[in-house]
């Protein structure tokens, strides 16, 4: 629980909601294990960069070499990463915000702690609210 001050963005003091807290522990464990598929990724294209330089300063041309390189090729790594980052992340997001909008958060302060405005918050709360449950009416979403 959170000590009630102003410049917190407290609504009011209110005990973290199990269910939001178990969707945002499931959206970190999908980040820390998205996160180590990307380290896997990462690993693979700095070997292949390596090798793709070493090939062209040695004067190989270009096309046998991304013709030859095993699938996926390093373009297809490089959109694998940033593709499972962004899935995740969007969940993270939301599961975050839904369970900062429950321990009493204002949007606005959500909004300030996520770099965005309070319209980008109040979209992630409707949606994460949308897919939680359709017939909420917890009125959690708006001020």
């Amino acid at each position: 629980m959170h000590d009630m001050q102003s410049e917190s963005g407290l609504t009011e003091l209110m005990a973290p909601d199990p269910t939001a807290l178990a969707r945002l522990s499931t959206a970190l464990t999908s980040i820390e294990n998205a996160a180590a598929e990307n380290v896997e990724r990462s690993l693979e294209i700095q070997r292949r960069v390596r090798w793709l330089n070493d090939q062209l300063a040695g004067g190989q041309q270009l096309v046998d070499l991304v013709e030859a390189e095993e699938s996926p090729r390093v373009v297809e790594l490089i959109t694998s990463n940033m593709a499972a980052l962004e899935t995740v992340g969007a969940e993270l997001r939301a599961s975050l915000a839904l369970a900062l909008r429950e321990e009493g958060l204002t949007i606005e302060a959500i909004a300030g702690l996520f770099g965005v405005t309070r319209q980008r918050i109040s979209a992630l709360l409707r949606q994460k609210a949308a897919v939680v449950s359709p017939h909420a009416t917890k009125g959690n979403t708006a001020e």
